[in-house]
């Protein structure tokens, strides 16, 4: 299962966990924190911090369905890559995440610029870390808020303290300073679960995040060694054929060398046969003569 469901399947549960417990305390729960309130100041903060925690819950489950959607997109392109297909982006949402940097770095490689794996990534971790803004927002603020609930209400227990002691023992004062604590009791209780459950499901969040980047600059890294020539092959390829190149001249000029001896020898051979076909024509008139003479014939 992947893990985007998997920490989905646990938010759901710890949610219907915690509204179970919620329903089996409901008059304890309801009696500390609404029914014996003497001022709204609980009600209020406690509030404040649920609807943090709520809206900053619903940006969680936003991300872990966004994810899981680039989850399977990069399974399918995994897929892709081991099929044989002309485009392994094929059947994959165009707003995936590895479709866009797949098609970027093909627009780069047709361009004939160097692709920078670098930029592209920082580039990436820019963009993703707008969807988890609003989540780090929440999950520092949390404690914060509780902390602003336990001084509004120890405000309220000082003015109930400064009742007792302008009042000789006022009842009022002692009810102040006992709701006083009672609310920073609650407020200090709420964010403090909140920020605890909060915090946990965050945590996966931006673990699920880094694992799903990690991938794609895994992913881009083999498509730039399979499909890239980078600056370093180019030098190299260029110093091989420099060197066959070299090679060749040599081997060219040690022909040139060896055609040039041949045909100074063909000419010293041309120019014996010349002479030597002098000399037998001089002999062979001689030769010639001598016959007539031997034989008395007589001349043509």
């Amino acid at each position: 299962m992947q893990t985007c469901k998997v920490a989905l399947i646990q938010l759901l549960t710890g949610i219907a966990v915690v509204l179970l417990l919620v329903f089996l305390n409901y008059n304890f729960l309801y009696g500390f924190y609404i029914e014996d309130q003497e001022t709204l100041a609980g009600p209020i903060i406690n509030g404040f911090i649920l609807v943090l925690f709520f809206t900053g819950l619903v940006r969680i489950i936003q991300g872990y369905g966004y994810y899981s959607r680039e989850e399977t997109a990069l399974k399918q392109f995994r897929k892709n890559l081991t099929r044989d297909i002309d485009e392994p982006d094929e059947g994959i949402s165009s707003h995936s995440i590895i479709v866009q940097r797949y098609q970027r770095v093909r627009e780069l490689q047709k361009a004939g610029t160097n692709v920078d794996q670098n930029a592209l990534a920082a580039t990436l971790v820019a963009q993703q870390s707008l969807r988890t803004s609003y989540p780090i927002f929440i999950n520092n603020i949390l404690i914060l808020a509780g902390v602003f609930g336990t001084i509004i209400s120890l405000s309220i227990s000082l003015v109930g303290a400064n009742e007792m002691i302008s009042g000789s023992g006022s009842i009022s004062g002692m009810t102040t300073v006992i709701h006083g604590m009672s609310t920073a009791l609650s407020t200090t209780m709420t964010a403090i679960f909140s920020y605890i459950f909060f915090h946990f499901f965050y945590s996966k969040l931006t673990d699920i995040q880094t694992n799903i980047l990690s991938q794609i600059e895994e992913i881009t890294q083999s498509l730039l060694d399979s499909r890239s020539v980078t600056e370093s092959d180019v030098l190299r390829n260029t110093d091989n054929i420099l060197q066959q190149l070299q090679s060749l001249i040599t081997e060219m000029k040690s022909t040139q060398e060896e055609n040039s001896r041949a045909a100074m020898l063909l000419a010293n051979v041309i120019k014996i046969s010349q002479e030597s076909n002098g000399s037998i024509n001089h002999h062979m008139d001689r030769l010639e003569t001598l016959l007539r003479d031997g034989f008395r014939l007589p001349l043509k």
